[in-house]
């Protein structure tokens, strides 16, 4: 009977030092882990974001470039860029539309009713990519055009043009990502 009794004198527990010590080693692991959460779910949105913008830069530009490729050089009249547009005028009949002697163009009624605009053009605070009698917007309500996007070049002087586009992705009223994207194309 003393035996048993001596035995259980013996036995030790946990103390409570050893139990702090493993409570403060496992909120250790436990915020390392946690930031590394955080962290790599972070990482991986602002890889899908990017990932939607460029996805939608190839379309908006690949689709503008195919419009400059299949329109004869001769057929750009105008360039036209402000605060908010910036586009390319095309005139289906390019002899309607004349230039004074200083070389600029005479913008009769003959001539405006063969325009058609090839670039940004912004209504209503949206800018949107008009390409001759075709219009693109973009599909994804997160993503924008952004009004400062150009297209530079005179085209009585230069046979390429630079496209800026600017898109930015904006969540909730937050902007997460704004990027620019510049190409030079020459018309056929």
């Amino acid at each position: 009977m003393f035996r048993l009794i001596k035995k259980r004198l013996d036995e030790r527990g946990i103390t409570l030092v050893e139990l702090l010590a493993v409570l403060i080693l496992m909120s250790f692991i436990s915020i390392f882990t946690i930031s590394l959460i955080v962290q790599s779910t972070e990482t991986t949105e602002a890889i899908r974001v990017e990932s939607s913008l460029r996805d939608e830069a190839d379309i908006i530009v690949s689709r503008l470039i195919k419009t400059l490729y299949e329109t004869k050089e001769a057929h750009i009249v105008q360039n036209i860029t402000d605060n908010e547009n910036s586009y390319l005028n095309m005139s289906t009949s390019p002899a309607l539309c004349k230039r004074d002697t200083a070389g600029n163009l005479i913008l009769d009624t003959a001539c405006k009713n063969t325009l058609k605009p090839i670039g940004f053009l912004t209504s209503a605070g949206k800018t949107k990519l008009y390409l001759i009698n075709d219009m693109y917007e973009v599909a994804n309500t997160n993503i924008s055009i952004k009004n400062t996007s150009r297209i530079t070049g005179d085209p009585n002087k230069v046979d390429s043009y630079k496209i800026t586009l600017v898109l930015q992705y904006k969540s909730r009223n937050n902007v997460l990502k704004e990027i620019e994207f510049i190409n030079e194309v020459q018309p056929f």
